[in-house]
């Protein structure tokens, strides 16, 4: 169609009024000028701490896992070992950072933690002897004899308090704490820098960075993954977790720095809600696992028991998508006594979780 040059010029004209309003209304707000680096790689970055807890938990796992190969486990070392006392970790540098794990376990699940300890402890009195249904032991896998000490209901406790304090911890305090306008809203301070850490925006968002797992070059690198990264890597094919969670993390880091409030709301926005379906899927892949290993009991109590300690982890978000209601449903499904889930409970604990988060489509891939 022909158009007029008359014609022409007013759309161009409108056009180009249009650009600078949009860009001076986007001014406001931001400097349009800063780059999202590849990695997170920013100056003033501090999460020792985290790091820190990251490490005391692989210790506190190893120690509770030696109870596998017949090791009678002390319920207070592994108390002093989660609230740092008396020296209990082989890394003395643990010993000597003022960190624990307790005091950062949401408040409500500290005593469970502490409860669960005493009754590992108390399971692996029985770490030398078989398991059997009523009675805490050791029980071999079929094809590898692979021990795994469970308790008299065939839950192994060490993978429940594993993945619930992965919840209770890491999750709970990047997702509920950090990432909330409490630390990275508005009132915080983003101005004052302190050497080393930046302003106190800017370290909290790298303190929720921290709890992750990943190395600064994730995803193109894989190595050394901990706990959240590791599982988001083991999910990525189905989720492209890998992806959307560090793009947010620089997008985010990269925002605050520039003063850019949209893009930081947004970025931390979508962390909270990737991460979430993370764990969801994290639920969903060990309930899978259970289902294709009923006839080999220690591996449905193993799978299990990672499910059990996942579902639980969605409790400490405030704003989750899973309700209370279908909360308890999975959890019911799932059962007390493991010995006695079947393929039907464990169909419907997964149908509730991918209902929940919208994964029906890619439930049966994960």
């Amino acid at each position: 169609m022909f158009t007029s040059l008359k014609s022409k010029t007013f759309v161009f004209a409108a056009l180009a009024s249009s650009l600078i309003f949009s860009s001076c209304s986007d001014d406001k707000d931001k400097d349009p000028s800063y780059t999202v680096p590849q990695t997170y790689n920013f100056a003033n970055v501090n999460y020792s701490g985290q790091t820190a807890r990251i490490n005391m938990l692989s210790e506190l796992d190893a120690y509770i896992k030696t109870a596998n190969n017949g090791d009678v486990l002390s319920a207070q070392k592994l108390k002093d070992m989660y609230a740092n006392t008396n020296n209990r970790f082989s890394d003395q540098s643990l010993n000597t950072s003022g960190k624990q794990l307790k005091d950062k376990t949401i408040l409500t699940a500290q005593s469970v933690f502490e409860n669960y300890f005493d009754k590992v402890a108390q399971a692996s009195q029985s770490a030398g002897l078989p398991a059997v249904e009523g009675i805490s032991g050791g029980i071999l896998t079929t094809a590898d004899n692979k021990n795994y000490l469970v308790d008299a209901n065939g839950v192994e406790l060490a993978q429940v308090i594993q993945k619930g304090l992965m919840g209770a911890v890491f999750y709970f305090q990047a997702v509920d704490s950090y990432l909330t306008a409490e630390k990275t809203g508005e009132a915080v301070d983003n101005t004052n820098v302190t050497e080393g850490e930046g302003t106190k925006m800017e370290h909290h968002f790298d303190e929720a960075f921290g709890y992750f797992g990943a190395p600064i070059d994730f995803p193109a690198n894989l190595n050394n993954l901990k706990f959240w990264a590791n599982y988001s890597n083991q999910l990525d094919s189905r989720l492209n977790s890998n992806k959307t969670m560090m793009d947010a993390f620089l997008k985010g880091r990269a925002a605050i720095s520039a003063k850019d409030k949209a893009a930081k709301d947004a970025a931390i926005s979508t962390i909270r809600s990737e991460w979430e379906r993370i764990v969801a899927a994290s639920a969903i892949h060990e309930l899978n696992a259970a289902k294709t290993n009923l006839a080999d009991q220690a591996k449905k109590s193993h799978y299990l028991s990672e499910a059990i300690g996942f579902v639980m982890s969605l409790q400490y978000k405030t704003d989750r998508k899973l309700t209370n209601t279908q909360y308890n449903q999975v959890m019911s499904a799932i059962g007390t006594n493991l010995y006695e889930t079947d393929a039907a409970d464990i169909a419907a604990a997964i149908d509730v979780l991918s209902a929940a988060y919208g994964m029906d489509t890619i439930k049966a891939q994960l």
